[in-house]
């Protein structure tokens, strides 16, 4: 069980542990295995497993400069931990492994923190329990121990769910690691074709719950990023705008927009990301103090957090709908979103030219370019062909098909091209409500529109790809492509089983499941704890959080009172047992008292040598029915009768004695 348990965990952990040492783990358990099967004999010697472990050490050590301190210290936990399995011969070498498994345990819940994981570390958690009952009390049956620690279990849930209401929620004593590799997602550069992959994923992006009004589909342009450097290929994050941007991070000046109008209410959880970008709909401001303490906004208008995302982070904001976009450093946003790559493209430089003298107002010039997408047979298809060489080009006037990226990426390097400011924004589109209770938005909604600037409006959203596949925006992805045969071999089935009422019925029922787990477990952070205490004894004084923790630990103590009520008491003693006890103090008033080494049985000759017959025949039959209460297979209704003669018997040896010692 032990073994079972720190494989299955140290598996869990295999983005962070290194790759060799998960061999070590490996290893170490087939050695266990071998040995607990008796295909080996003898364990590897000390000095060999020395030996392995100064050179694990010396390797580690190398690495760990590249890992930090939290990854080098759970990597160095893992590797003992693989060689304490090899070593395991004697108490203490299984208890030290059974603690360091239970600290594994606990570092899994860093890197994993979703419902589903949690099952899996809390079955871990029982299985290593179990072990230590077996081991602790070798005599029981696994079912016997099994339902012993699942009764520790429950007696211990009710003082787990007060510890974790009222504890204080402190942030980490570490930094959290980087990940290895990106989790699936946007990034901060785009050459198009990289959002249609994101479209193959129905991996959760965030989740959205409204306080008021519910935007409709087409209003749910959830800004992502801005990309405003291109190089005729790919669009990323301007190293200007990011210079601008450290520059007022340093001096703590974050761009306030001044908003206007009616405005909508929501609450974002964000799935962790280990990046800082936020998602909200324009123009979006902090909702609550706290909020406005974890997050930043840049003059991008975009939504940045303070620290990476390394885990589910909650944010209020409120977005204005109809507050424009013109409050920004337009200095430093014409600089950088006029900027043209040097060479490339010489088909869409020439159409943009003779597009521009027929249209030198600059809305004319916008509206004729989406009309260009409208009129010619452009298509929209979640796996474009490739376009490596002069990929507008190929875009515009070979292949016209592509994804959300092709479109927007098209549109803008030709808006520039005439003279008008013009960048790319990712984010998502869209989102699948949920009976008005949260809205869920996807990787498979990821998207990517057009911002152009308008010298009286500042900054206005343009989507080239409504043109194209107008369901996109008004019904999501997957009625822009419900037809499309590309979609059978892929990732994304949720379009396959829509039909079958009961599978919906069951991904609904799990996503609410998880959207309850990561709001009130897994984002029950400070600020919610103050505002349930806060509901709970109204007014955070001193006083009233004294007594609130007092009666907290005055709870916690009557329930481990009532559970170990029975032992605290004592051991208590079975019926037959207290009857041959009260007889046997009844004989010490007749100077008859029962050695130490003596049994039951003994005992009674020597009372049949020492005591009349008035007294010997009931002890007699009483020591004769504890005999067969006890070491006998007897029937309920047969122990029951054996109680109720051991009472007589024992009445008469009272009455007995009494008339002897007058």
């Amino acid at each position: 069980m032990l073994t079972a348990t720190f494989l299955c965990v140290s598996l869990s952990l295999l983005e962070p542990v290194m790759s060799w040492i998960i061999i070590l783990v490996v290893c170490a358990v087939i050695m266990r295995l071998a040995l607990y099967l008796q295909l080996q004999k003898h364990a590897p010697s000390v000095r060999t497993l020395n030996l392995l472990a100064l050179l694990s050490a010396i390797v580690l050590a190398y690495f760990s400069f590249q890992l930090g301190v939290l990854l080098g210290m759970l990597n160095l936990l893992v590797l003992a931990c693989a060689l304490k399995l090899m070593l395991l011969r004697s108490n203490k070498d299984y208890y030290q492994l059974v603690t360091s498994c239970g600290f594994l345990i606990g570092c899994g819940f860093i890197f994993q923190q979703g419902i589903g994981f949690s099952v899996f570390y809390l079955a871990l958690t029982m299985l290593l329990m179990l072990s230590l009952a077996c081991q602790n009390s070798p005599a029981r049956s696994i079912q016997t121990n099994s339902k012993h620690i699942a009764l520790m279990s429950a007696q211990a849930a009710p003082i787990c769910g007060l510890l974790f209401i009222v504890m204080p929620q402190v942030g980490p004593l570490w930094q959290m690691p980087s990940s290895k590799s990106h989790k699936t997602g946007l990034a901060e550069q785009v050459t198009p074709g990289d959002i249609a992959s994101l479209s193959q994923s129905s991996e959760l992006a965030f989740r959205v719950t409204f306080d008021g009004r519910i935007p409709t589909n087409q209003e749910r342009y959830w800004r992502a990023m801005v990309l405003e450097d291109f190089d005729g290929k790919t669009w990323r994050v301007s190293p200007l705008r990011k210079s601008v941007r450290r520059q007022y991070q340093q001096s703590n000046k974050a761009f306030t927009p001044s908003v206007v109008g009616p405005y909508l209410s929501y609450n974002v959880i964000a799935e962790p990301t280990h990046q800082r970008w936020l998602y909200a709909i324009d123009v979006a401001v902090a909702n609550d103090p706290a909020t406005a303490k974890k997050i930043w906004q840049g003059h991008d208008y975009q939504l940045i957090s303070r620290s990476p995302l390394m885990s589910n982070f909650q944010y209020s904001v409120k977005s204005y709908l109809n507050t424009p976009l013109n409050q920004s450093l337009f200095s430093v946003d014409n600089r950088i979103n006029q900027q043209l790559p040097s060479q490339g493209n010489p088909r869409t430089q020439s159409w943009v030219r003779e597009l521009r003298k027929a249209n030198p107002n600059d809305s004319a010039f916008i509206q004729a370019v989406l009309a260009n997408f409208k009129n010619q047979p452009f298509e929209y298809t979640l796996t474009p062909p490739l376009m490596q060489d002069q990929p507008v080009d190929q875009f515009l006037f070979d292949q016209q098909s592509g994804f959300c990226s092709h479109y927007a990426s098209a549109m803008a390097y030709a808006l520039r091209l005439g003279g008008i400011p013009a960048r790319m924004v990712t984010g998502y589109q869209g989102g699948e409500m949920r009976e008005n209770a949260y809205l869920s938005v996807y990787q498979y909604d990821a998207h990517a529109w057009v911002e152009a600037w308008h010298s009286e409006l500042g900054w206005q959203r343009y989507d080239p790809t409504a043109v194209v596949a107008p369901d996109r925006v008004i019904y999501g992805l997957r009625a822009a492509i419900a037809d499309a045969s590309e979609l059978i071999d892929s990732p994304f089935l949720l379009n396959r089983f829509n039909g079958v009422a009961w599978l919906t019925e069951l991904r609904f029922m799990l996503a609410d499941l998880d959207f309850l787990w990561t709001k009130w477990i897994i984002g029950f952070d400070k600020q919610t704890q103050q505002d349930l205490i806060k509901s709970l004894i109204g007014k955070l004084t001193p006083q009233r959080l004294a007594l609130f923790g007092l009666s907290v630990m005055g709870i916690i103590a009557l329930l481990l009172l009532t559970f170990f009520w029975r032992a605290l008491r004592g051991y208590q003693t079975d019926m037959m047992t207290q009857y041959y006890l009260r007889a046997e103090v009844l004989l010490q008033k007749l100077n008859i008292q029962r050695l130490r080494h003596q049994g039951p049985q003994e005992f009674a000759q020597t009372v049949s040598v020492k005591a009349p017959p008035s007294i010997n025949k009931p002890f007699a039959r009483i020591t004769s029915q504890f005999i067969q209460y006890h070491y006998q297979n007897l029937k309920p209704e047969q122990r029951a009768a054996l109680i109720t003669k051991v009472k007589s018997d024992w009445q008469q040896l009272k009455k007995a004695t009494k008339k002897i010692v007058r």
